[in-house]
C-alpha cells in the first residue's frame, strides 16, 4: 500500500496526503509496519496525520 500512495502523489503531483493513522508500536509495529512512517520519509508533499477518536498521546507535558 504505501508504494501505491508514493508513486500516486508523485504522478498525480499533489501538494497534501491525508491519511489515517493508529501509531501502533512495539511488536505489533514491527510485524505490520508503520505506514505512516514509511510515507513520512520517502514522499516529497506534506502529509495530514490523523488520529483516531479517542486516541490518547502517551506524551504527557510536564507540570512544573
Amino acid at each position: 500500500m504505501r508504494n501505491v500512495i508514493l508513486a500516486l502523489a508523485t504522478k498525480l503531483k499533489v501538494d497534501l496526503v491525508v491519511m489515517g493513522t493508529v501509531g501502533r508500536t512495539g511488536i505489533p509495529g514491527l510485524i505490520i509496519g508503520n505506514t505512516a512512517e514509511v510515507i513520512l520519509n520517502n514522499i516529497a508533499c506534506g502529509v495530514l496525520a490523523v488520529k483516531p477518536a479517542g486516541f490518547l498521546s502517551p506524551v504527557q507535558l510536564s507540570s512544573r
